[in-house]
């Protein structure tokens, strides 16, 4: 009819919110022309107007509302059938990956008049709406993310009512709230000429938004896209949530299944742990020493290991060369550490840290018995020694302990550095072990009292006592240990006093804060210093000295008096050692006495000045 010239028409663009669900037609006459406009907009967001110039102008209008009620049928059952046809694969998959990027191809094939969409799900983790797919938009539109009102996404997300806005105008009015970020996005994007989103729920929990553009000129969305919209996205938030409940469940089994199968290895692990402490029981239930049941150990499991302790045991399997890329087991007691195991890791790492746990809880059984032995051991010692003090008779315990009295005797008494520790019974185990070691001479009696090492000596020339304190003098500075020693004597009436000179010696040690052997004959001046800490002497020797050593540039002047004083007030070798003519030798001394105002021709000036210069070098360091 139109192309015989008896019908004319054109679609004019309706704004959905004024479309009614009915379609609708008017009739005016004009003249000779009959004007008739038909309301299609649910469907479609338009409305026709027909004019129609005809003998049969009323036939003519009842077969136009008829052709447009055909149509729009035509288009709803199309349209329906489409969404009845959505790919089972889609909305029946179980993997949620599969549904979120094949979701769009379905609404495009859905609503052919859609050139682009993006899907979005809230993350809770974020707080932000993310395109989690997206079709027909550039790559970057990956990182346009929403936050929850704003944009059209966030306002539909937050309200859950589907939102339509046809032309370009309509849509950048409705981006009312956007961050500034995602207003940059938007400026640089191409906006479309229609948008339809609609909210992505399931059991009344909003997943997120799907949304779909319209780059066409004319292209618009109708109230009818959104109900088919809304269809396909309930489809999808029910799809997608069954897919989320079979991946947990999966999540779950596995699991599940791991807890099954740890909890058999855990199983046979306890039944080889089981089979180790039966065969470990066995070898500590025989007797002998430690190192021949390690050695029974390394050759039952096939292990090369190193074992030491505090006590000085120091094991080595037959095959063991050294300790690189080795594993460490500690064996502790009361939570301090006895000893270590070394072993090198193998196939079955697993079974040699259950082996070595294992063995090291066996060995630190035997070393709390070897403990209380020598405790017991220690007080029969210490025992013997206070008979020895008062000077009682114990024959009993002179075999027993291997130690003899004879002609000349040297008492030592040393004392740990770090008496305080966590550890500090442990350390004067240690401590004697080491120092036992370091003896040369064997007829000896040692034992710990309080925070000290007591050692008594006796041989029968006091050249053999010589020999043995030569011995230990470098070992013990190498011990970190302060030792005081008595003078050798021959009077069996004098322990009680040599122990206190050897405790005076120690005590000497302990104020200059050095290790090493001092004789109580060294001490020297120090002797009378009994009672005074370091600080307090320190002090003393800078008062004395305090024109020398306040200055800087008077260093050269305390130089020289030290070195007068150590050459025995001797000029001439003073000099030598300064490398200085004995002119400028007095010239310096001349200088020291006016700075200091002591006369160094003065005897008890000069005794000041000595013993200042002495106990300062000593004690400061």
């Amino acid at each position: 009819m139109k192309h015989e010239g008896v019908l004319r028409f054109k679609d004019v663009d309706v704004a959905t919110e004024q479309t009614a669900s009915l379609l609708s037609h008017t009739v005016e006459r004009s003249d000779d022309t009959l004007r008739v406009v038909v309301d299609h907009s649910y469907f479609t967001a338009k409305r026709t107007i027909f004019e129609v110039s005809a003998p049969h102008s009323e036939q003519v209008t009842t077969r136009v509302v008829a052709a447009v009620q055909e149509a729009v049928i035509g288009v709803q059952t199309k349209t329906v059938e489409m969404l009845a046809s959505v790919n089972a694969a889609v909305i029946n998959s179980l993997d949620d990956q599969e549904i979120v990027h094949s979701v769009l191809a379905e609404v495009m094939n859905v609503l052919p008049h859609a050139d682009a969409g993006v899907f979005r799900l809230f993350d809770e983790e974020s707080g932000y709406l993310i395109p989690v797919s997206h079709q027909g938009l550039p790559d970057d539109y990956t990182h346009y993310r929403l936050q929850p009102n704003e944009s059209v996404s966030g306002e539909v997300f937050v309200t859950g009512v589907p939102a339509i806005h046809n032309g370009r105008q309509n849509i950048i009015d409705a981006h009312r709230v956007m961050s500034p970020e995602s207003q940059s996005f938007m400026e640089r994007s191409r906006i479309a000429n229609a948008l339809l989103c609609v909210p992505v729920a399931a059991e009344g929990k909003r997943l997120g938004t799907l949304t779909t553009l319209c780059f066409s000129p004319r292209g618009t969305f109708s109230p009818f896209d959104s109900t088919v919209l809304e269809s396909l996205a309930a489809q999808v938030a029910v799809a997608y949530q069954r897919s989320l409940a079979y991946k947990n469940a999966v999540a779950t089994s596995k699991r599940l299944e791991k807890m099954r199968s740890d909890l058999a290895s855990k199983n046979a692990e306890l039944d080889r742990a089981v089979e180790l402490h039966d065969k470990l029981l066995r070898i500590f239930s025989t007797s002998g020493s430690l190192v021949e049941r390690l050695d029974l150990v390394a050759d039952l499991f096939g292990v090369e290991f190193r074992f030491e302790n505090v006590l000085g045991v120091d094991y080595l399997s037959s095959g063991w060369t050294d300790t690189r890329g080795s594993f460490e087991q500690i064996v502790q007691v009361a939570e301090a550490p006895v000893g270590f195991f070394h072993f090198r890791p193998v196939c079955d790492v697993p079974f040699q840290r259950a082996l070595f746990g294992t063995l090291s809880a066996f060995v630190a059984l035997d070393f709390i018995r070897d403990m209380s032995t020598l405790d017991v051991l220690n007080a029969s010692r210490r025992s013997y020694f206070e008979d020895l003090l008062k000077g009682v008779d114990s024959h009993g315990r002179l075999e027993h302990f291997g130690f003899r009295l004879e002609r000349f005797h040297q008492i030592m008494v040393a004392k740990v550095l770090a008496p305080d520790s966590p550890d500090a019974r442990l350390s004067l185990h240690r401590s004697q072990a080491n120092l036992q070691n370091a003896i040369k001479l064997s007829n000896a009696l040692i034992f710990h009292q309080d925070d000290q090492i007591i050692m008594v000596f006796s041989a029968s020339t006091a050249s053999a006592l010589a020999r043995n304190l030569a011995s230990m003098m470098d070992r013990v500075l190498l011990l970190d240990i302060q030792v005081g020693a008595s003078v050798v004597y021959d009077l069996t009436g004098f322990h009680s006093t040599a122990k206190a000179q050897a405790q005076k010696a120690v005590d000497c040690l302990a104020r200059r804060g050095q290790s090493g052997i001092l004789l109580h004959q060294d001490m020297g001046i120090e002797a009378l210093l009994s009672g005074r800490d370091r600080h307090e002497i320190i002090d003393f020797a800078r008062e004395v000295l305090a024109p020398l050593l306040h200055d800087r540039k008077h260093d050269f002047l305390y130089e020289t008096l030290r070195t007068y004083v150590q050459e025995g007030k001797s000029a001439a070798r003073a000099a030598s050692c300064l490398k200085i003519h004995n002119n400028t030798l007095y010239q310096r001394l001349a200088r020291i006495e006016t700075l200091t105002g002591r006369k160094i021709s003065d005897a008890e000036d000069f005794t000041l000045l000595s013993v200042a210069c002495q106990l300062y070098s000593t004690y400061s360091g």
